[in-house]
Formats: structure tokens, C-alpha cells, sequence
């Protein structure tokens, strides 16, 4: 398996995303996304830089975002 740190610090680049993690599940590489609460963002578009960049073998099968929570 590939090390995920890459992938990870790729993720972190894209414009709105606060934070990524990601890990293997069933043999699949799946990814979380933090985005900015006002981000808009195109997993499609990212999972495809992200290929294009890295590889298809460290580019995420699953990309899961989540909005950042609203801390007042």
C-alpha cells in the first residue's frame, strides 16, 4: 500500500480545504475533506488533479467532505 501522507498533503492544497485525512478501507483508498463552510468544491475535479499529480494508485476512491463547524 501506498503512503497516505502524500495524498493527504495534496488534498490539503486545494483551495477550501481545511484538513484531510485519509486511510484504506476494504483494499480502497477513501479520504476525508474539512471544507471552509462557504467552499465550493468539486470532488470529481479533485480526485482527478489528485491522479494526475500522484497516480491513479494514490488518488482516493471515496472522497467524504464535510463542512467545518460553525465555532462561536
Amino acid at each position: 500500500r501506498p503512503d497516505t501522507r502524500e495524498t493527504e498533503s495534496f488534498l490539503q492544497s486545494q483551495e477550501g480545504v481545511l484538513d484531510a485525512s485519509v486511510w484504506y478501507q476494504e483494499g480502497r483508498l477513501v479520504a476525508n475533506l474539512v471544507v471552509h463552510r462557504y467552499a465550493v468544491v468539486n470532488v470529481e475535479e479533485i480526485r482527478e488533479g489528485c491522479a494526475r499529480e500522484l497516480g491513479v494508485g494514490k488518488a482516493p476512491a471515496l472522497i467524504l467532505v464535510m463542512r467545518e463547524s460553525d465555532r462561536r
